[in-house]
């Protein structure tokens, strides 16, 4: 699409740079990295809002017979953090969630027990309504376009009062805090929640600048309890009842992954084996950053305008293989267990090799916390994985033959 350029008095195509913007870039190397940025937010929201990554999670399941599809890779990788989260927190130290069989198991036994301890089993159920919502704040902010300026982490330790804390990214400074509520009944002014949130403002662990985040129905408790915090709602009473009843099947089944299943996958995440996607930083996303900066675009219209060119160059499930990828380290770029990086097209490195020099671009993503490597193909990586396993299958049967025939002859000389 070509856009019209009111310093140079004339229209350019998108694969093309302006010779404004060609000097910015030469003389800030750093707008580049933003860009980069920039790109990586817009096409993760792209990603996810059209489903895109369940084309990599069918490619998974092809090769894997796993059901990611099934379900949503975004429920799929929810439920991973979910349980993440139980591990790391209320169970950290009996070690319940360290494995999915023990998972199993404590809940076996919560159940078999609940009516000598039915208050056990109504703790159990808390915890994952109460982390499950935790997940879902932590997940919904950072999937919106403030995660570009904005950081956000869930306290440890059970923090009293407050649960989530949002930074800047660039001064490190609080922006705001967040008590997070959930419920599996409607949400009244006598909610165990609310009358936490009270409680927590009477002690001085909290106060009514905090953001409460909770289902739907808070906003209206809130008021009726006579607390002014800003609210924001997430989920439905229904919502919530059906996250829990489908993590506790996956319980039950033995699918209370902490981490992405297959283990001998996950060792080749550093070389974008599991990577979900990659977007495309083309010519046309720089300038649209640039012209962003420049005050020429509006924030809405640069993103909008980048999330659908990275759409559009995005690539996914067996595509991803043999790709040079710039993986961001961090949050960015990691969409619950999808890692999802840049490439650079031919024509966007033939002109950022014109104004950095052959390869120096490569150089200055490298510096700015990108990691760079060849992406492999899932096919490729579970094709050593079974490799691997026969020949460990194959040695195991060798070793029992040899140990059969010493036992014969130790047999042989006792006689």
């Amino acid at each position: 699409m070509k856009w019209y350029c009111s310093e140079c008095k004339s229209f350019h195509n998108e694969d093309e740079l302006c010779p404004k913007i060609r000097i910015q870039l030469k003389t800030h190397p750093e707008l580049l990295y933003q860009a980069a940025d920039f790109s990586v937010v817009a096409g993760e929201e792209a990603l996810i809002t059209t489903q895109a990554l369940d084309k990599a999670a069918q490619y998974i399941n092809s090769l894997t017979g796993s059901e990611l599809s099934y379900e949503g890779t975004q429920q799929f990788a929810r439920d991973i953090q979910v349980f993440k989260r139980l591990n790391e927190e209320p169970f950290s130290k009996c070690g319940a969630f360290s494995t999915p069989e023990k998972a199993r198991t404590y809940m076996e036994n919560v159940i078999k027990n609940a009516k000598e301890r039915p208050r056990a089993l109504t703790s159990f159920e808390s915890k994952l309504t109460g982390y499950s919502e935790e997940v879902d704040w932590l997940r919904q902010k950072q999937g919106q376009l403030s995660a570009l300026w904005e950081r956000n982490e869930l306290l440890s330790n059970n923090a009293p009062g407050i649960d989530g804390i949002t930074y800047n990214r660039f001064t490190g400074k609080q922006i705001s805090r967040t008590t997070i509520k959930a419920s599996s009944n409607q949400m009244t002014k006598n909610s165990t929640g609310i009358a936490d949130v009270k409680k927590a403002i009477e002690k001085g662990y909290a106060n009514q600048q905090d953001i409460i985040f909770g289902p739907a129905g808070t906003k209206l408790a809130a008021s009726d309890a006579g607390l002014l915090n800003p609210v924001e709602e997430k989920n439905t009473v229904l919502d919530i009842r059906e996250s829990t009843r489908r993590q506790e099947r996956k319980i039950a089944k033995g699918e209370a992954y902490t981490k992405v299943p297959s283990s001998q996958i996950a060792k080749h995440a550093l070389n974008g084996a599991i990577v979900g996607g990659a977007v495309s930083l083309s010519v046309s996303a720089i300038t649209t950053y640039i012209r962003y900066r420049n005050g020429e675009l509006s924030r809405e219209e640069a993103y909008k305008d980048i999330s659908e060119g990275c759409l559009n160059g995005a690539l996914v499930g067996g595509i991803l293989g043999g790709v040079t990828i710039f993986l961001p380290i961090g949050v960015m770029g990691v969409i619950t267990g999808n890692a999802v990086g840049i490439y650079v097209n031919s024509s966007t490195s033939n002109v950022l090799d014109e104004i950095y020099g052959k390869g120096a671009y490569a150089a200055a993503l490298d510096a700015s916390g990108y990691v760079c490597g060849m992406t492999y193909s899932l096919a490729y990586c579970i094709r050593e994985i079974d490799k691997n396993d026969r020949e460990i299958l194959h040695n195991i049967q060798e070793t029992k033959s040899i140990q059969k025939d010493i036992e014969t002859l130790m047999n042989e000389l006792d006689k």
